[in-house]
């Protein structure tokens, strides 16, 4: 029944998005979204097409008669973005004014640093890597923020797979950050940092030679403050 009414709605939203809208004003679209909610508490799937299809009419619709289905689809998108910014598409977050998965991944990390619990980490690391098949933050920034979430997991479970691909990624970061740039010496900072942990635990001498060139860089400029 679910996967029915699901596929309507599919097709419906795919006609719309052709130029023909009929499908989505007519009111048997609405009982579709009635059924739906028929059987039972709706999963991520369906609220997302129920918000689509509420979005498709308040754009199809006149300015005047389009307001009730464009709050419906705004609530409905938020309450799918408190869940997981990636359920609700790129240009829906931009229209609405909801956070990217670069800016949710930031506060996730923000609040693992605040309480130390993991859950906020690993989530911080899954947005981070969304970010970077999105192409939504600048190519710097996407590699800083997700070789800084490893970094972390790093320190907490000492996996050097993790370190690893934190130095590589940190590495990427720098050569894209300009310098003089206002972050640069931050980015330095940790990196070199990583460099120097990853030669505590192999004996590695260029990555103490590299960690020492970026320690200095970093305290050059006047910052040693990971970002």
């Amino acid at each position: 029944m679910k996967e029915r009414l699901l596929a309507e709605l599919d097709a419906r939203l795919a006609r719309h998005a052709g130029g023909d809208s009929s499908g989505v004003l007519d009111e048997h679209a609405l009982a579709l979204v009635t059924e739906l909610a028929t059987l039972g508490e709706p999963d991520a799937a369906s609220l997302a097409r129920v918000a689509a299809l509420h979005l498709s009419r308040h754009q199809a619709l006149p300015p005047e008669h389009g307001q009730v289905d464009r709050r419906l689809a705004q609530a409905i998108y938020t309450k799918l973005h408190t869940v997981d910014p990636r359920l609700v598409p790129p240009r829906v977050r931009e229209y609405f004014g909801l956070t990217s998965p670069h800016d949710s991944g930031v506060a996730r990390l923000r609040e693992y640093e605040l309480t130390g619990q993991p859950g906020y980490l690993e989530r911080a690391i899954s947005l981070f890597r969304h970010d970077m098949l999105e192409h939504q933050s600048d190519r710097a920034t996407s590699l800083n923020s997700l070789g800084t979430a490893l970094f972390r997991r790093f320190e907490l479970t000492g996996q050097s797979a993790d370190l690893d691909e934190a130095v590589e990624l940190g590495r990427a970061a720098l050569a894209a950050t300009p310098a003089g740039h206002l972050l640069r010496a931050g980015r330095a900072a940790w990196v070199g940092a990583a460099l120097r942990l990853r030669f505590e635990r192999t004996g590695r001498q260029a990555d103490l030679r590299e960690a020492t060139e970026l320690s200095r860089e970093a305290t050059e400029a006047g910052s040693g403050n990971a970002p």
